[in-house]
């Protein structure tokens, strides 16, 4: 009988237990579920802010296009330059290290003095010691005659005279000047990147 008892106090035993982990697994279930739609709540908020991300770099990134074509399009009334030959100027500018404004700067300066020379000034006598037409640049698209300029002028050593013609040509922004000149002597041709 005791076998029998035995056996009994078991198989309740084990109805018992099998009940107890049936509960478990529910409240394992439920957790599991609620822990997911957390997870997911949280997934949909970090993917939307990554889209809004996403998308503010997108929107910034077109006004920081729209802002240089507009500051090209300023350049251009400014120097009577075309879009396409700033262009150049900029791209040249940024591979070396020199910022738009101060290009323009240049270029306005540059396209000032080119206006003043009268075959006898003293623009025009640097002009001609390098080789140049003071009328013959006039005629071209200033950004052409700013590269033309920096070609005849790699063409000397760098010396007193040349710094002279410099900054008979570019006045107080010979410092900032020169060193683009090099580089858009170097460049050989004006490659627009807008047109």
């Amino acid at each position: 009988m005791a076998i029998s008892t035995l056996t009994i106090d078991i198989v309740a035993k084990m109805a018992s237990l099998e009940r107890d982990m049936g509960k478990v697994v529910q409240l394992s279930e439920r957790t599991a579920g609620r822990i997911n739609s957390a997870f997911s709540a949280a997934g949909s908020v970090i993917a939307a802010s990554i889209a809004g991300i996403g998308l503010a770099s997108v929107v910034q990134g077109f006004r920081s296009v729209v802002d240089q074509l507009d500051a090209l399009n300023d350049a251009a009334d400014a120097t009577g330059s075309s879009i396409e030959n700033l262009s150049a100027l900029e791209d040249i500018g940024k591979r070396t290290g020199a910022s738009f404004e101060s290009v323009t700067s240049i270029l306005v300066k540059f396209n000032g003095v080119l206006k003043e020379a009268d075959g006898k000034n003293g623009v025009s006598q640097a002009l001609k010691a390098i080789g140049l037409n003071a009328e013959e640049l006039k005629r071209v698209d200033p950004a052409e005659a700013l590269r033309q300029t920096a070609v005849a002028l790699a063409g000397f050593a760098d010396d007193g005279n040349k710094a002279r013609v410099v900054q008979e040509l570019f006045g107080k922004s010979v410092k900032e000047a020169a060193p683009f000149l090099k580089d858009l002597a170097e460049s050989g041709k004006l490659n627009a990147t807008v047109t």
